[in-house]
């Protein structure tokens, strides 16, 4: 089955005595499917001038009022757009249509990183290592949803990175320390982009779900691990009263008129 639904980000439409509020707006994420349409509050507020409504994320360089930067909450919402992929990717699976409830619960399921249930008596399969794990993953996923090449290209190109950092790399290793050192390789050895590193990881995440509840292994703590994808904050400069005055003060060409906005 394959589900077809978008997943958008718009600041809260409100008024206040009749007037359009745009200062510390919430942000909600909308998700549409099967003629169904949901809302998420995505927890950050952000002003009307800095959020770029074309792109869905805000403007570089900013902050809101609570002094969280464009970049961290770029990153939220970045990660919801694929925790939700990851939950309508086990509706597929299961071959099941959700209910508008269904889906709201699994997503705030994923997002509070709990486990999904599994069977008790299932036992643990032994010798199983990471790396023939995510073979499995990939072979038995990718025929159950029909996967395209791009997507194999995407999971064999996220297993060199892996083997890259750590061709031994084990369950052990997906730890808080360990998702964290995976992190700086991406970001300082791959040259990767915050957004770029947050698809990886939710690849990833897909994976380690799929294997926790195969019981390959039975530490949950990826389930809660949240990267911290900060961007260098710049110098602000401001101008001196003189260069203001200036300014103020410039006579504007007649043949460069539109400089006067």
């Amino acid at each position: 089955m394959n589900i077809k639904r978008t997943v958008n980000f718009k600041l809260e439409q409100r008024k206040k005595k009749g007037v359009a509020v745009t200062e510390n707006v919430p942000i909600r994420m909308r998700l549409t499917f099967d003629g169904n349409r949901i809302e998420f509050s995505t927890g950050y507020r952000i002003d009307a001038d800095k959020w770029d409504a074309s792109k869905q994320r805000v403007k570089p360089k900013y902050t809101n009022k609570q002094k969280v930067s464009a970049a961290d909450i770029n990153a939220t919402l970045s990660n919801y757009e694929i925790v939700v992929q990851d939950v309508f990717k086990d509706f597929e699976v299961q071959d099941i249509m959700p209910t508008t409830e269904q889906l709201k619960e699994r997503f705030e399921w994923y997002l509070a990183g709990k486990p999904e249930p599994t069977v008790e008596d299932e036992e643990m399969p032994e010798g199983i290592t990471f790396w023939d794990s995510y073979d499995e993953f990939v072979k038995e996923r990718g025929r159950m949803n029909d996967w395209t090449t791009a997507t194999y290209q995407k999971f064999a190109a996220l297993k060199n990175h892996l083997t890259e950092h750590n061709a031994n790399l084990s369950f052990d290793d997906m730890t808080e320390n360990g998702l964290n050192d995976l992190v700086d390789f991406f970001r300082n050895t791959k040259n990767m982009r915050n957004s770029t590193i947050g698809k990886q990881l939710g690849y990833l995440k897909w994976f380690l779900k799929w294997a926790f509840q195969k019981k390959h292994f039975s530490d949950p703590t990826f389930m809660g691990f949240r990267a911290k994808l900060k961007s260098t904050e710049k110098e602000v400069i401001f101008l001196t009263a003189d260069e203001l005055k200036q300014l103020m003060t410039y006579e504007i060409p007649e043949n460069k008129q539109h400089l006067d906005r």
